[in-house]
């Protein structure tokens, strides 16, 4: 039986998720507490910083009790996070994967399929753990996440457009996108925080828009107060491009997948969060890439 939630420790909390996720939680009433890996403010102006010691069950500052632990840091850790979950007493957690557990899976790069098996592994060992240790655990896949320009992707073409004013598409590519703002899953943990159908269930979570990949390149452009010039490229040659780029290090995260993946439909059904904690994400307007919901 969970407790009602009142302070709330929040892994990650310098993340692009978290810079949303404390002011929401301090909004609505709940004591929030950010565990990080050094003792520096996050962003989101979260004060002190709690570290933790493997294997003490301490933290420093210290950190007695939470009733709840949300999880931003990467989810293969989840192991690490639970131990925290743990020292703390806590009794309600929410951890966040990646949709692309599924869209990655046929993916030709080796770290493509290695980021699919962690995924999954991690997926099962919090379920696991969790349920050994009297937690009522949920879920989050988001999809594509934006909104504090700390992505690799919706940032990333921002950036692109910025220095060259134009951007390059795959001939064809016309995959449906559902770009998601990191507010968006920040009150999505707020709403599900006390929620108890979500208890024990994964939830994959799109944006409020869904769009082909061009239109959303040319929102962007936009957004970049520019006309949108794309620049339509045979597949094979995108693929040598990317190659080429992936020589420079502020490339390397680019690979040949991510191209094909713009063929492709990575959109998700989240119904059932609407039906049980009232998901509502906004449409993808990046000009007001860092505004909450109205």
């Amino acid at each position: 039986m969970t407790r009602p939630v009142r302070r709330v420790a929040v892994v990650g909390a310098s993340s692009q998720i978290g810079r949303f996720l404390l002011p929401r939680l301090r909004q609505a009433g709940f004591e929030a507490a950010a565990i990080g890996r050094g003792a520096r403010e996050p962003d989101a102006g979260a004060g002190a910083v709690h570290v933790y010691e493997p294997g003490s069950g301490r933290f420093v500052p210290p950190l007695a009790s939470a009733d709840a632990l949300v999880n931003l840091a990467p989810l293969p850790i989840i192991d690490q996070v639970v131990e925290m979950a743990r020292s703390l007493g806590v009794s309600r957690m929410i951890a966040f994967g990646s949709s692309g557990r599924f869209s990655k899976q046929d993916a030709e790069a080796e770290i493509e399929r290695d980021f699919v098996a962690q995924q999954i592994a991690a997926e099962e060992a919090y379920r696991r753990l969790a349920e050994g240790s009297g937690i009522a655990w949920t879920l989050f896949r988001p999809t594509m996440v934006y909104g504090a320009g700390l992505d690799l992707n919706v940032a990333f073409i921002r950036r692109f457009i910025r220095q060259f004013h134009c951007f390059p598409v795959p001939i064809g590519a016309h995959g449906l996108r559902q770009p998601v703002h990191a507010d968006d899953l920040a009150a999505a943990c707020v709403a599900a925080l006390d929620c108890r159908p979500s208890f024990g269930r994964a939830y994959n979570l799109g944006g409020g828009e869904t769009l082909d990949y061009p239109a959303m390149v040319r929102r962007l452009f936009r957004a970049e107060g520019r006309t949108p010039i794309l620049l339509p490229v045979p597949l094979r040659f995108y693929r040598a491009a990317i190659r080429t780029a992936r020589r420079w290090p502020r490339f390397a995260f680019v690979t040949e997948d991510m191209a094909a993946r713009a063929f492709r439909d990575l959109i998700v059904d989240h119904a059932d969060a609407v039906r049980d904690f009232g998901y509502a994400p906004r449409g993808f307007h990046p000009t007001g890439i860092a505004s909450k919901a109205t």
